[in-house]
Order: structure tokens, then sequence, then C-alpha cells
């Protein structure tokens, strides 16, 4: 059963986190679309791109759901939720919806590939209206860390980066997806996409990321890139997604 918290003026529900949601879901007479940066942005000008792109599709702005973001480096902790109070600023200062509880959802990442000079605007997520709908959903990017306890505590399995303490990592990830997806009420066999993020070889863990998330043969995509914040390995994020497109 379901015990998100409904967002009207989105079209969408939501799992209220921290300074972003857990997880997003079309409401019933709603889909999701993905639309995909080919150049991403930085944050202030994709969220204004954005904005133009959820107005000219007849949508509210508080219809967008989820950002992907592009930083330059992980940070430390205290640094993390500095900056997510300028994302935050910046939401506000286009017009999108960041008030407690924070509807938004939104995954992070820190390439090791030609990594932005500034934080980028991947992706945007938001809702459309169709006939039936209600059943896309977005899992933000969870990595292995336990909220609720001092930070370095609650890293799971430490700075273990064997293939073992991956695994370790990797299985509490899972299963806390697979738990936002029975909270959000998603369908896991409806999973279109799944985004890893990290450093190290993915072959370890394979079997427990696809075993905990049926892809219909689809596979995972393996972004080589840290977690948002220091001393983090290994993170994933999933979606439903009726329509996808690049802008």
């Amino acid at each position: 059963m379901s015990i998100a918290t409904p967002f009207p003026a989105g079209g969408f529900r939501f799992l209220p986190g921290g300074q972003f949601s857990n997880a997003i879901a079309a409401e019933p007479g709603f889909a999701l679309r993905r639309v995909r940066f080919l150049a991403p942005m930085p944050l202030a000008q994709g969220l204004a791109a954005a904005a133009r792109i959820i107005t000219a599709a007849g949508r509210p702005l508080e219809a967008l759901a989820l950002c992907e973001l592009r930083s330059p480096l992980p940070l430390p902790r205290d640094e993390f939720l500095a900056f997510n109070e300028r994302y935050l600023a910046a939401l506000r200062d286009n017009g999108f919806a960041a008030a407690k509880p924070y509807p938004i959802g939104r995954s992070n990442l820190a390439p090791i590939l030609s990594p932005p000079a500034e934080v980028a605007l991947y992706a945007v997520t938001f809702t459309v209206e169709v006939s039936g709908g209600g059943e896309d959903f977005f899992i933000s990017g969870k990595p292995e860390s336990r909220q609720g306890v001092p930070w370095e505590q609650g890293i799971v399995g430490g700075d273990d980066v064997s293939e073992a303490g991956l695994l370790v990592k990797a299985e509490y990830v899972m299963a806390e997806l697979q738990a936002r997806m029975s909270e959000i009420g998603a369908e896991p066999a409806r999973i279109s996409g799944a985004q890893a993020y990290t450093i190290h070889p993915l072959a370890p863990v394979l079997q427990t990321v696809l075993g905990a998330a049926p892809l219909n043969l689809g596979g995972v995509t393996l972004v080589p890139a840290h977690p948002p914040v220091t001393g983090l390995a290994f993170e994933v994020d999933l979606r439903s997604i009726s329509e996808e497109c690049l802008a």
C-alpha cells in the first residue's frame, strides 16, 4: 500500500525525504515524460530551459517531478547540505515547487569522465496528462547510507570497496529501493531503466542489482561516477517512464 504524499498541483505523489523527495509516482490520469539535455547546462540555465519545456507542453511548473544533476566532484557532507540549499533557491527562482516537504525527486552524481565545471542539469522528468496513466515512477538515487545515525557510522560497509564490501553495499541499496517502490505504490515489473553510479567494477554486484530490479532484459546503465557525497561508493536510481526524449 502506498504511504506517499499526494501533490495534486503536479499530478504526482511523492515520498518525503530531506531536501528532495525519495521517490515520485504519477497519479491516475498522468504519465511521466523524461527530457534529457543533449548538452547539460549549468543548473540555473538548465532550470530556465526546463521551465520553457514544461510550459510548452501545456503543463504548470508544479509538474516538475524530478531533476537529474551532474556535479564536478563529490562534496563533504556539510558542503553537500549547503549545496542543497542553493539548489532549492534555484528551483524557487525559476518558479518550481521548493517548499517543505519538497516534492521534487532527484539524482546526482560526479562523473569521472568529462566532469562539468559546475553543477549541471542533465535531465528533468515531469507529468503529462494521459488517458489512464498512474503507473510511471522514478525512485531517486539511493547510496549506501543509513539515515538517523551519525554520518560516518551510517555508511553501510564503511570504506570497504572489495568485491565483498561492494556486495554488502549493493544489497543494502537495492533493498532500500525495493522498499521505496512499495511505499510509493510502484510495480517493480514496470521498471524501464536503472542507473548505477560507481567507479568500481559493477560485475561483482550485477546479479544483486538485476535480481532486485527486473529490467525485461534491458540491463542497467553504469555511469562511471562518484555518488555526490565523499565517502560513498555505490548508488542506484530506478525509473518507469512512458516517454523519454532529447532536448
